[in-house]
């Protein structure tokens, strides 16, 4: 990942959980180190500028830590599609249990499903569990690709990475390490 995708974060402002969850890059660091958006005060402030639910980017940096461990535990084994950890599992559903859910009818007189005045934390808890273990399970991917680990959701079904980008830094690490076998 290079240096300017990580300033202009072009993987933020789709969906709120993985948004959180994809503050972190896998190692795209010095010495393949991970880098913590939220750890850089530059990098904190272009998140929080560019995240899709203006309530949990408000949240200060510790709570957005502390929640971002179990959801990450949860997106991980979704998308490897194992058993959730029962510690993020647990966490997430005492969270999630703050976030009311409330119904509306709007002007075209569909029902929709709206989440009520609540924490954002509680609101970013039930959609990760929403997500890890609802139907979008089925498209939730974990980029293989060197130097990212970002989540997102396939639009295909042999979607591999999650940018074209990553797809192009994928295949040529293969056709390098395999030239230098």
């Amino acid at each position: 990942m290079s240096l300017q995708s990580l300033h202009a974060m072009p993987w933020i402002g789709e969906h709120a959980v993985l948004d959180l969850a994809n503050t972190v890059v896998r190692g795209a660091g010095p010495d393949r180190a991970d880098i913590d958006l939220l750890a850089d005060p530059e990098l904190r402030a272009t998140w929080r500028e560019q995240a899709a639910d203006r309530a949990l980017a408000a949240l200060p940096v510790g709570e957005l830590t502390d929640l971002r461990h179990p959801v990450r535990a949860a997106l991980d084994a979704a998308a490897r599609r194992a058993p959730l950890p029962a510690s993020a599992r647990t966490r997430l559903n005492t969270l999630a249990a703050h976030a009311p859910v409330t119904y509306e009818i709007g002007d075209d007189g569909r029902l929709t499903e709206r989440e009520g005045q609540n924490p954002a934390a509680a609101s970013v808890a039930r959609r990760t569990l929403v997500l890890a273990a609802g139907e979008e399970q089925a498209r939730l991917r974990l980029c293989p690709a060197p130097s990212c680990g970002m989540y997102f959701l396939a639009r295909r079904r042999d979607q591999g990475w999650c940018s074209v980008a990553c797809g192009n830094r994928a295949r040529s690490a293969r056709r390098h390490a395999a030239r230098a076998r």
